[in-house]
């Protein structure tokens, strides 16, 4: 059994598991999880180069019930939500709204005169049991029906546009490319990285950039080993 499914195996149990009776014999619920919030990316654990930029977090914290009790699907589905939303940075959390959602924004600065630095967020979203999986199966339904499409911008212009979902190791990977206007040199690419464990969705969203670059997924490698370290 991989690491993965050994994660995902552990939070199924713990999530299963009996509620505790009290000394009359009633039942006491269940304590509620820790809050993801200590889970994210802190000053000391970014990788080289890499800075906390708190106030670029798209985070949608107010949208996120504080209880499974309390929870209610979106209405409005992935699978059916607008091509063009894709490359909202809260499209997953907009559409299949979690239990909890923390961010933290990142950045990092250009080094020499062809580096245009890098920014992004992390985020990290639990789920009711068994929707995180379904949460992202949706993800890849909605890549898959939106493989090309166009957005109207706020001047009328078309912008024409394409999104692809592969599997890099244990993450999903989605990617909007962006077709430059005619006196553009590159498309403009929107990269959003997934990582899965049990009722938790870590995930790496990059501002888009019109060159290539490792930067998110060097934070990605940083953002899950963090998440590990705290003994999920």
């Amino acid at each position: 059994m991989n690491g993965r499914w050994q994660v995902a195996a552990v939070a199924a149990v713990l999530l299963l598991g009996g509620t505790a009776c009290t000394a009359d014999g009633s039942k006491k619920a269940d304590p509620a999880p820790p809050s993801l919030r200590a889970d994210l990316l802190t000053a000391d654990r970014l990788p080289k180069g890499f800075t906390l930029n708190t106030s670029e977090v798209e985070s949608t914290t107010t949208r996120a019930p504080s209880a499974a009790s309390t929870y209610v699907p979106n209405t409005e589905p992935l699978e059916s939500m607008p091509c063009s939303e894709l490359g909202i940075t809260s499209f997953l959390t907009t559409h299949a709204k979690p239990l909890e959602d923390v961010a933290v924004g990142l950045e990092r600065q250009p080094v020499g005169d062809d580096d245009f630095g890098w920014g992004g967020q992390e985020v990290l979203d639990r789920y009711p049991f068994g929707r995180a999986a379904a949460a992202l199966d949706a993800v890849r339904a909605a890549v898959g029906r939106c493989a090309d499409f166009s957005t109207v911008l706020v001047d009328g212009s078309v912008l024409q546009e394409s999104a692809t979902a592969i599997q890099v190791g244990d993450s999903l990977r989605v990617r909007i490319t962006s077709m430059p206007p005619p006196d553009g040199v590159h498309p403009w690419v929107d990269e959003t990285a997934f990582v899965r464990f049990g009722d938790v969705v870590l995930t790496v969203q990059q501002v888009g950039t019109d060159r290539p670059t490792d930067d998110l997924q060097t934070v990605l490698d940083a953002a899950v080993q963090a998440y590990r370290a705290r003994a999920h």
